[in-house]
């Protein structure tokens, strides 16, 4: 697909103008309902991490196609330090085939990707939830976290949004740039243990290369969300997933992150209690896209999927076409 000419592109600016919250849940569903179908083929991604001048540079190369349709490949390249959470430089672009028409499009996604990630992160929660969510916990204050926010807000009926960062400036600018956006009321706090009380659910998303969650700290809550990152991270101890039930997204991905791979290591991967159906097979979001997983208490381990950003960028091209028509 590379090989062929961009024949149109569409900048940042204009992805956020015509992809907002709302599209990007409803986007999402329609790719893990595509997934769990098998209508969609989400082909093995690339992942690519090397050192330079002390610091990570990753690329990220991820294929998908809806046959007859679009085919997709969005990439990312990041440079980074993840002991220290800095990130230097980061470009994200998605390369997308209107099959019918012949044409192809280059879509800056930093604006696509934080609000899938988000949408995923806040579906996840409503396919695996048996009761009402009313009060909900994020770790983190950064791009991710925002999308988080919005989506959860969009999708559920919440009374309160509690969140926390290590860093009081960032705590602070999160609230200053959250609070008029939200239906729920936002309680920042400045310990993790304070952001966790009470809550229903909790969702991560924090590039940490060691863990900040341990079972004692999500015992009294049922829901968890893991917004994994690549195999340098992790969120949860071990035994976080090895104590309730995890659906993944893919599990190849998930193997590749950095708490199955610390698993592997210690030769505990097994161990980790993941959701199967009667043949063995793992279960993925786009069986519970289907309702084909329901827990009263467990996990959703989510990598990012390539049919996300297809189905993401479709919405935006196709709104371009629209609008460029008229």
């Amino acid at each position: 697909m590379s090989e062929m000419c961009v024949q149109i592109d569409i900048p940042e600016d204009r992805c956020v103008e015509l992809f907002s919250t709302a599209d990007a849940l409803d986007s999402c569903h329609r790719a893990f309902l595509h997934y769990g179908s098998g209508t969609i083929e989400n082909p093995p991604r690339r992942e690519e991490v090397r050192q330079s001048d002390g610091m990570d540079l990753f690329r990220l190369d991820m294929p998908a196609e809806l046959p007859g349709t679009y085919r997709a490949r969005k990439c990312i390249e990041e440079r980074s330090d993840v002991a220290s959470g800095r990130l230097a430089a980061r470009q994200a672009y998605i390369e997308l085939e209107d099959v019918p028409r012949g044409s192809l499009v280059r879509l800056d996604a930093g604006h696509i990707t934080d609000l899938r990630t988000g949408a995923a992160g806040a579906l996840g929660l409503q396919y695996m939830a048996t009761r009402a969510i009313r009060r909900l916990a994020i770790l983190g204050t950064g791009r991710v976290a925002r999308t988080l926010a919005l989506a959860c807000d969009t999708l559920f009926e919440l009374t309160e949004i509690r969140c926390t960062s290590r860093n009081q400036e960032k705590r602070d600018a999160f609230a200053r740039q959250m609070s008029s956006k939200l239906r729920a009321s936002l309680h920042m706090t400045e310990t993790q243990s304070e952001c966790l009380q009470g809550v229903d659910a909790l969702l991560t998303a924090v590039p940490t290369p060691q863990p900040i969650l341990d079972v004692a700290d999500v015992e009294q809550i049922d829901y968890l969300v893991i917004v994994g990152g690549d195999g340098r991270t992790r969120q949860v101890e071990s035994l976080v997933l090895e104590r309730r039930s995890v659906v993944v997204d893919l599990l190849e991905q998930a193997e590749k992150s950095g708490e199955f791979r610390w698993a592997r290591s210690q030769q505990a991967a097994t161990e980790f209690n993941l959701v199967r159906a009667d043949d063995g097979r793992a279960l993925t979001i786009g069986d519970a896209a289907h309702g084909r997983v329901r827990m009263p208490r467990g996990c959703v381990y989510l990598t990012g999927l390539a049919v996300q950003d297809l189905c993401a960028a479709a919405v935006v091209y196709e709104r371009w076409r629209a609008r460029s028509a008229t």
